[in-house]
């Protein structure tokens, strides 16, 4: 069985730059816009003059709907490359999308269990004698419990907004 070996060492982002902008009818300048670059900076690229950060890579990746190895690796100006690098993205996409509603509902399973931890412990202190609530050290337990308590929801309220800064990108 013969593998076919892609040669690593050609990079098409210049060409395949040019040729998905132009496909989506866009100017230097319209598709600098969009991934938040000036029109200089899409120039050199398509120029071969200077190569994008990563970050800046992913954005036009993610514009045009391709993977950052297809965008780079793959002579996508072939109908068939292109074809499938679409395709690949896209069942990307929907596998990253399912990966995040995961995320979503395991981050409800775990609000959900820090509210019955902190329902639990106001029970059980509303339930204590009052010579034991009255002690410094449970005052003190009690202060450090909600501190933690403080923690984990400012955690889970960041994790969320990860979440959804990351479901945007691959919107």
């Amino acid at each position: 069985m013969d593998l076919v070996k892609q040669d690593t060492s050609i990079i098409f982002l210049q060409q395949n730059l040019r040729l998905l902008r132009k496909q989506l009818k866009l100017s230097q300048e319209e598709l600098a816009n969009r991934v938040g670059l000036n029109r200089g900076n899409i120039a050199s690229y398509e120029n071969g003059t200077a190569e994008p950060k990563i970050c800046n890579l992913l954005k036009i990746a993610n514009l045009f709907g391709i993977s950052i190895i297809d965008i780079t690796q793959k002579d996508l100006s072939d109908e068939k490359a292109l074809s499938e690098a679409n395709s690949t993205y896209q069942n990307l996409s929907s596998n990253e999308l399912e990966l995040m509603q995961q995320f979503l509902r395991r981050a409800d399973e775990l609000e959900k269990v820090f509210q019955s931890i902190h329902t639990c412990f106001l029970f059980k202190a509303k339930s204590m004698d009052e010579d034991i609530k009255e002690s410094k050290e449970m005052q003190m337990v009690a202060m450090k419990f909600e501190e933690l308590f403080d923690t984990c929801q400012d955690l889970m309220h960041n994790h969320r907004a990860l979440i959804d800064f990351v479901k945007c990108r691959f919107k």
